[in-house]
């Protein structure tokens, strides 16, 4: 099973220590540190060009537009994409700084 948010790529939710990138048959369920940290940054870089593709895609809709050559609606419609990935990325990195603060300020 996987979860899709429009504009990310989709995300596994499996049970097991397959999920988080360790091997299926350990027995610790740990993920190996280069295997989620490749898939990690992956998926992040993944999410930023798909953002950019969607505000590129947003740019040439209002410009053809302005010309002439496009739909209104369409451009209006691209454009509001754009605006909402860019909410949800904003959204989405304000959570990871806060949760990171929130480890770094942890006590042992």
């Amino acid at each position: 099973m996987a979860v899709a948010i429009p504009g990310l790529p989709a995300l596994p939710l499996s049970s097991g220590a397959g999920a988080l990138g360790g091997s299926p048959g350990s027995t610790t369920g740990a993920p190996t540190p280069s295997g989620a940290t490749k898939g990690f940054s992956n998926a992040i870089g993944n999410a930023i060009d798909s953002l950019q593709n969607t505000q590129n895609q947003a740019s040439v809709a209002e410009a053809q537009a302005a010309a002439g050559q496009g739909s209104v609606a369409n451009a209006l419609i691209v454009a509001t994409e754009a605006s909402l990935a860019t909410q949800l990325t904003v959204t989405l990195t304000t959570k990871a700084v806060q949760a990171f603060t929130t480890v770094m300020n942890m006590q042992l």
